[in-house]
């Protein structure tokens, strides 16, 4: 319920009360970010001391939270999209649906790998494997994204965080050694390695 204007402060932004430590989720870094305003106890207004985005802290959350996972380079764009909406989705605690996505970019990496569209999962997977984008020693948690955007979509219970989190660092890694070391290699040596 809101009490009135007077209780919005403007505090000193070289005082302590003007700033607040925070993982910005705009420009993805840890800062000191300025407290802007507040109101009463519970709600500040920040402003980030690197990118100039802002955010609202309430009840000791920040607002927009920082993603997780981390950031990859050389994604084509459509799986780069599905990452950072699996991204966003754990920002959120919106875990079932981050495992999903988790999954469908399992497909996305498939088909964008040669593999015809409309499989089913085992094939996808499959057909990564016999490219070699998949190696024996990564089946097992590769297979664990597939696992876990399954219960994720065919039962009533709900992923925890902890779940859902190493399913996005699952999908990060495979990410990350299918496009993303093939970027650098490409950007550091000049040669493609694939």
């Amino acid at each position: 319920m809101f009490h009135g204007h007077h209780l919005i402060k403007h505090p000193d932004l070289r005082e302590r009360e003007g700033n607040y430590p925070y993982r910005c989720a705009h420009c993805e870094r840890e800062i000191n970010g300025l407290v802007v305003a507040s109101y009463g106890d519970d709600v500040r207004w920040l402003l980030c001391t690197c990118c100039g985005k802002g955010s609202v802290l309430i009840w000791g959350r920040v607002y927009p939270g920082s993603l997780s996972g981390v950031k990859i380079d050389g994604l084509p764009e459509r799986i780069s999209k599905a990452y950072e909406e699996a991204r966003t989705c754990m920002s959120v605690n919106a875990h079932t649906a981050c495992e999903l996505i988790c999954r469908k970019i399992l497909m996305h990496v498939a088909v964008e790998k040669e593999a015809e569209e409309n499989r089913n999962f085992a094939e996808y997977l499959k057909h990564l494997e016999n490219k070699g984008y998949i190696t024996p020693p990564m089946r097992a948690w590769v297979d664990l994204i597939r696992q876990h955007g399954n219960q994720a979509a065919h039962t009533l219970e709900e992923p925890n965080r902890e779940r859902a989190e190493s399913t996005l660092m699952f999908t990060a890694e495979l990410l990350r050694i299918v496009y993303e070391m093939d970027h650098l290699g490409k950007k550091y040596t000049g040669v493609k390695t694939q």
